[in-house]
This record gives C-alpha cells, sequence and structure tokens, in this order.
C-alpha cells in the first residue's frame, strides 16, 4: 500500500490553516506529487465555512491522530468459507492456499468464527466417542458432497446417532448400534436389505455399481437414506469424519479489531499472545486479517505543516509521524525532526502569502477556487491588512489573487470578515474553543483565542457568561494564565478577557484595564507578532 503525504495546519484551524493545506497540497499535485493531500485538524469556524461556500470547494478531511490506524496499513486478504460448508472443503482450501486460518461468515461478510488449520487436523486425533458427537451435526447434502456421491434416496427426516458402521455379510450380525448410524458396505442385494431392515439412518454404497430398483425401493418405504459413490471402502471411512459443517468446530469466541484502532495500540495487546493472525472488522464485516509482520513493519503517516510549528497545536501523538516539510509564517517552535527537512519560515502576515510566492517561483497559477481560498487566508491573518503583520508581500499576493479568483478585493473581504461576527448565536464554549492556540512560557501555560466583532455591545451582553466560561475552563485545563481577544473587524483594537494567575501581567500589556478580567487596547489586533511576543517578555522577564 503506497502512503500519501498530508499537509495540515493547526488544531482549530482558522482560514490560513484550510487554505494553506488545501493550496499546498495543489502545489505539490501540479509539480507531479499526486499522493500529496489536503487534512485538518478540526471543525471549520464560520469564515472559512462562508469562503468554501463562496468559492465552492470541498473541505480537506479531518485526521485525528498522526497514529495510523489498521485501515491505514498493509492486511493480508481473509480467507472466508461459509459455515455450512464441510470439513473437507476447509482443509481442501488452506492447503491450496498455504493459509492458516479461515474466516467463517455469512452471506455479509459478518464475522460467525474462525476455522484453523490445527482444529481441521485436531477431527482425525479425537477420541472415537468425540468424533461420534460431532457427527451427529452431519448432513445428507455434505456426505453426498465430500463423497463425490450421488443422493439416491432423501427421507423426509434425518436422524443420526453419529456412529458409522463398515459392514460384510460375515460380520453385519456382529455389528451394535445399527439403528440411526450410517453403515458403509458393498453393492450386495442380500446385505442391503438386511442394512434396511435394521433402521440405519443412511447407507453408503461403495465401488458405484449400479443399485437395483427395488433396493431403493424399500429403502424409500423404510425412509432410510441412500448414497451412491464410486470411492472404495477405505476412502469412504477415511474422509466421512470430516463431512461435518464447519460452523461444529469453528471458535466463536474471536478477539476481533476494528479498523480504526490504532496500530500501536493493537501492537502492544498482541504481543504476549499466541496467535499468528487477527480478524480486522469494519463494524461486523471482515475486511482484513492482521499479524505481528503488518504491526511491527509498516511505514509511518507523512506530512506537511503548514501555519505552525509546535507541538501543542500539530496533530496528536506528532512523534509517531514523519514529517517532511513546514511552511510557516509564526515563530519557530518545538516540533523535532530525525533528519534535515525543508523548513521555509517567513515575516509576512499569512502562510498563504509564503504559498503564492512558491507558486509564483515555479511559474504556476493557483486554479480559481485555491486562489479564492488563498486570498480569504490573506484578508483573515491581516484584518484586510490592518494588522501589524501585513507585509507588503501579503498586500501584492492578495490583489493577485483577487484577480485570478475573479472577485472584487474590497466587497469580498468586507463579507469576509463579516461572516466571522457571530457573537449573538454562538455557543459560547465553541466561540472560545474555535481558535484558541497554546503556548509555553518558561513552564507557564499560557491559552489564547482570537475571535472578531462588530459591535461592542454584542460582547457587552454575553460577557458574564463568556467570563463564567473562561474561569471554568482555565481551572478544568490548569492554564496558568487564558485570554480570549475579541479584535474589531476593521482592526480598531481588541477586547481582552483573561483567568488565571498570570493575568497580573496583562496590566502591563494593554492599555486600558477595566478590571481584574478584562480591558482594551486600541493598537493590538495580532495575537502572534504583537501579544505573544509581548506575554513571552513579561512572563519569561
Amino acid at each position: 500500500m503506497e502512503d500519501c503525504i498530508t499537509v495540515i495546519g493547526h488544531k482549530n484551524p482558522d482560514t490560513d490553516s484550510i487554505a494553506s493545506a488545501l493550496a499546498y497540497a495543489a502545489l505539490k499535485q501540479m509539480l507531479g506529487e499526486e499522493k500529496v493531500v489536503a487534512g485538518r485538524l478540526g471543525t471549520l469556524n464560520e469564515e472559512t465555512k462562508f469562503a468554501t461556500r463562496y468559492f465552492h470547494i470541498d473541505a480537506p478531511n479531518v485526521i485525528k491522530d498522526a497514529r495510523k490506524t489498521l485501515g491505514e496499513i498493509q492486511m493480508d486478504m481473509p480467507l472466508f468459507i461459509n459455515p455450512e460448508a464441510s470439513c473437507n472443503d476447509a482443509l481442501k482450501k488452506v492447503v491450496s492456499t498455504n493459509n492458516k486460518t479461515l474466516y467463517v461468515v455469512n452471506d455479509n461478510q459478518e464475522l460467525l468464527g474462525i476455522i484453523s488449520v490445527s482444529d481441521l487436523s485436531s477431527l482425525r486425533l479425537k477420541p472415537q466417542n468425540e468424533r461420534n458427537e460431532l457427527f451427529k451435526n452431519t448432513n445428507l447434502a455434505l456426505l453426498a458432497h465430500d463423497l463425490n456421491g450421488r443422493l439416491m434416496v432423501k427421507p423426509p427426516k434425518f436422524k443420526i446417532n453419529g456412529i458409522v458402521n463398515i459392514a460384510s455379510i460375515s460380520t453385519f450380525d456382529y455389528i451394535a448400534n445399527v439403528r440411526d448410524s450410517i453403515i458403509i458396505l458393498p453393492v450386495n442385494e442380500e446385505l442391503a436389505f438386511k442394512a434396511i431392515a435394521a433402521h440405519p439412518s443412511c447407507l453408503i454404497f461403495a465401488h458405484g455399481k449400479e443399485l437395483p430398483d427395488k433396493l431403493l425401493q424399500v429403502a424409500k418405504a423404510a425412509e432410510v437414506a441412500v448414497i451412491s459413490t464410486e470411492l472404495n471402502i477405505m476412502d469412504i471411512a477415511s474422509l466421512i469424519y470430516e463431512a461435518l459443517p464447519v460452523k461444529t468446530i469453528m471458535t466463536k469466541d474471536v478477539k476481533t479489531y476494528q479498523v480504526n484502532e490504532y496500530v500501536d495500540d493493537v501492537a502492544r495487546n498482541i504481543v504476549n499472545t499466541r496467535y499468528r493472525s487477527y480478524p480486522v472488522l469494519d463494524g461486523k464485516k471482515v475486511v482484513g486479517a492482521v499479524s505481528r509482520f503488518h504491526l511491527f513493519k509498516y511505514p509511518r503517516r507523512k506530512l506537511i505543516l503548514v501555519d505552525h510549528s509546535s507541538k501543542g497545536q500539530s496533530i496528536d501523538n506528532i512523534d509517531s509521524a514523519d514529517i517532511l516539510e513546514v511552511i510557516d509564517h509564526h515563530h519557530i517552535g518545538n516540533i523535532e525532526t530525525s533528519k534535515p527537512i525543508y523548513y521555509r519560515n517567513q515575516c509576512c502576515g499569512c502562510t498563504c502569502t509564503i504559498i503564492y510566492q512558491m507558486y509564483m517561483e515555479h511559474q504556476l497559477l493557483p486554479e480559481k477556487s485555491i486562489a479564492g481560498m488563498m486570498l480569504s487566508a490573506i484578508i483573515s491573518d491581516t484584518l484586510k491588512f490592518k494588522s501589524e503583520t501585513t507585509r507588503h508581500e501579503d498586500i501584492e499576493a492578495a490583489q493577485a489573487l483577487a484577480e485570478i479568483a475573479g472577485v472584487d478585493l474590497d466587497k469580498y473581504a468586507d463579507e469576509l470578515l463579516e461572516s466571522s461576527v457571530n457573537l449573538k448565536d454562538a455557543d459560547v464554549k465553541d466561540l472560545i474553543a474555535k481558535d484558541l492556540k497554546h503556548y509555553d512560557f518558561s513552564k507557564t501555560k499560557v491559552a489564547v483565542g482570537q475571535t472578531n466583532y462588530r459591535n461592542i455591545e454584542d460582547i457587552q451582553l454575553r460577557l458574564k457568561e463568556i467570563q463564567k466560561t473562561m474561569d471554568e475552563e482555565q481551572v478544568k485545563n490548569s492554564y496558568d494564565l487564558m485570554i480570549m481577544m475579541f479584535t474589531h473587524v476593521s482592526g480598531e483594537g481588541t477586547m481582552f478577557v483573561f483567568y488565571g494567575p498570570k493575568s497580573y501581567v496583562m496590566k502591563d500589556i494593554i492599555e486600558s484595564v477595566f478590571d481584574e478580567h478584562s480591558g482594551f487596547d486600541p493598537n493590538i489586533i495580532s495575537r502572534k507578532q504583537q501579544l505573544i511576543p509581548m506575554l513571552s517578555e513579561k512572563i519569561n522577564a
């Protein structure tokens, strides 16, 4: 199975994270790397939803963990068998395919049990009384099929005591338990009539000789089944005890794994078990068989990171993946790699500005929908170029992308930024969590969220609810400082709400402090370019 490379932005993705993943994956594909795809680490915010709808583009698929699931690695194709098939058929399957285990499934490929080579071979080693007990589960169709015979007489009922007898003229009178048994015998009318009179369940005639009509009529009247086969008596005796439905001896209590379980978790579970392989299910349906070989010899997930380079903002268990590239416009974080990678970090307002430059460097243009998403990211990250993070490269890129996307830049920017304002109806927990980023400063645990507003009254109406929720979240997650930035869509300043034992640092950062948990600054609108550097300086001082 050839692995794809996934481009992902940060958790709680904003428009830049989504657009950068889409744009960089598209660039890679244009450059011939067909296995590169975009991914995301969470739900879209309202602004990004607006952009994807406007430009008719599908959001990337969600990836929750850097670890691989069973469904993402190479597995063996399972070998199936019907529960009504015979053990003889099962033996033929395992011998012809060199497969040691069969999965017993119904018509929908739902697992009923498993049957192994050892299960099948042990049939011949069981004590006779156990074999007789098992043989009570056979039926006429299986007997005729396994013995390459013809069912000449089929009685309305088939009752069997599990005993198989071999009869001849000289030995018949000494056979015990004839009633409801199976009798293997040569074609001999005297012996046949004598056997029918003893009321066995079935007569199996060897050597394939023609059976007299009178014999068949008597057998039918006595409700005794008759099978005729060309096999000799010894071959019949050798095969007959395996003419059992596999459901009779299959193992029903089977350890299974689901296709969405993580490989590392499964590997830890089976490392000390004795079985060679295990069924992998999608719901109830068998989709594969996984062995130790697969669990310890598989390629790790390959990732390209955009719009972040910090573990706390990236995919869970990122150390389980191979990081191939990083494209970012933030501070350099704590992502570590085991070998050199392509790392591009530029001081500009948006990751999509960097990716636009990469298109230009390769003399390529993004398609219309991708250009629209890249434009949306630049507008969002720079607050329509009012943020201090804005560089002339951002403005040039946005103007070019607007032309490719076929939109009026100013008009579209106003529509996009307006779409992100939803303070009146938004769930407060979602509002706080949707763009919450985590930072560590000298072992100080900081979380900063940001959203937009148009009217300060919208914040005031919900301020008590916002403060109560932030207070609870700060305690629940043991943040030393939790900050929520409400930034005006036109870049006219930010209202701050903050909680935690390190809240006192905010009085030295923002211009106006209303009380111990809120304040306003007309100049701070950028989290990464303005607030985070000031926080780092104050906390590390």
